[in-house]
């Protein structure tokens, strides 16, 4: 009869380790999971970075007039389009996520005289124009459904 008790402990004992495990291999797959999702968000900002960048440079080469376009993503929760002068040539950056720990960057502007429209700080699918105003590049986003 005493050994029924003693099965019944161990057993217990055996599913309280096996829970711990669950418990502690659960939350390191939630850390890395979250750290491979905010490497995806990072990636994909940084190719609207670039051909958004892109955009600018052929409408601001291409002369006066110019108008081009290009359909692109950009991730929820993130902040992009900021146009950074300190750096030589100047570059387009992006928030993709608050746990990177700096912005992502695009490739260097042939012209820091750019401006957004107020409807570009958005996410999802954009429809992204850039405009060559003879001294300036103007840029507008328009969400796509």
């Amino acid at each position: 009869m005493g050994c029924r008790g003693q099965v019944g402990i161990e057993f217990l004992l055996v599913l309280s380790f096996m829970l711990a495990l669950t418990a502690v291999l659960l939350g390191s797959a939630e850390a890395h999971f979250r750290a491979a999702e905010s490497l995806d968000k990072a990636a994909l900002c940084k190719a609207a970075l670039d051909s958004t960048a892109s955009l600018i440079n052929h409408a601001f080469l291409s002369g006066r007039g110019t108008r081009v376009s290009s359909e692109l993503f950009i991730p929820d929760g993130s902040v992009c389009f900021i146009v950074n002068s300190s750096f030589s040539p100047p570059v387009l950056q992006c928030d993709a996520d608050a746990l990177l720990s700096r912005r992502v960057e695009s490739r260097g502007l042939r012209t820091a005289a750019v401006s957004f429209s107020a409807a570009c700080p958005v996410s999802g699918w954009l429809r992204v124009t850039a405009v060559n105003n003879g001294n300036s590049v103007s840029v507008t986003c328009a969400k796509l459904n």
